[in-house]
């Protein structure tokens, strides 16, 4: 489960829209270290990989408080060392509404990708014969903002894909749903491992050319993804083994009737 970190005298505040923004000392090392080979190329490189993370994160995380606000309830954002969060002040009601939800923050980033590869079709303001480094942010921040919302969109928990397919699956299966929701999410995110494994292998020349049987523009699976979705198909199979449980010890009853 993502969990709002511990304040501490070090996080960086402000507001955003409105909104109370707070920055965790670990998103600047979280960031740092996912761009930690970027400092080959000069330490510039990772300070401008780590704007393109927080820039990215923060509107992601907009869509999901502005959606909040939409149906009636303030949010803070949070940024953590991986993840970003948005926390509503009161619980929002309705399927379509938390799917509306869910589904805000990933199209955020899809509209920012939107952006700024629509003022560089009219302004051209990013060449690399120009400035490598300038190329270098408008590159990441379009792909960033495609990859990380895809994967964001993937049925499983707690990624937004997998919030959204939770309510799907109790639309459709009333209590089973959250079982099935589950079960779909660890099966998906087992394949998100293997899938990043064998671009691993390809990458380090011990693969049988399996990425090659994917277009160009298809995002490689890296160390990374497979330990992040290790994580989360490990998350799921204890909220999968935790859900059986309350299955056959929960007593929903009241007292007189037990």
């Amino acid at each position: 489960m993502l969990v709002e970190p511990e304040r501490t005298p070090y996080d960086l505040r402000f507001r955003a829209f409105g909104f109370p923004v707070r920055v965790h000392p670990w998103f600047w090392i979280g960031s740092a270290l996912m761009g930690s080979q970027l400092l080959k190329a000069g330490p510039e490189f990772l300070l401008a990989w780590v704007a393109v993370v927080f820039v990215s994160l923060l509107v992601h995380e907009l869509g999901h408080a502005i959606a909040f606000r939409r149906f009636g309830s303030h949010a803070d954002i949070v940024l953590y060392a991986f993840y970003g969060l948005a926390i509503p002040t009161h619980e929002v009601y309705g399927r379509g509404r938390k799917i509306i939800i869910s589904l805000a923050g990933p199209f955020a980033g899809f509209a920012l990708c939107g952006l700024v590869y629509g003022s560089q079709q009219a302004f051209e303001w990013a060449d690399p014969r120009r400035s490598v480094l300038v190329w270098f942010v408008y590159d990441r921040l379009f792909w960033v903002n495609i990859v990380w919302g895809v994967l964001n969109l993937l049925p499983v928990f707690p990624l937004d894909g997998g919030q959204v397919s939770r309510e799907l699956c109790g639309r459709f299966w009333g209590p089973r749903g959250k079982r099935i929701s589950l079960k779909i999410s660890f099966g998906c995110a087992l394949l998100m491992v293997a899938y990043s494994i064998f671009c691993v292998m390809d990458m380090r020349g011990a693969g049988a050319g399996f990425t090659a049987l994917f277009p160009s523009w298809f995002p490689p699976g890296t160390v990374f993804t497979a330990i992040l979705f290790g994580f989360l198909a490990y998350q799921s199979y204890q909220l999968l083994g935790r859900s059986a449980w309350e299955d056959h010890h929960w007593d929903d009853r009241v007292p007189w009737e037990r």
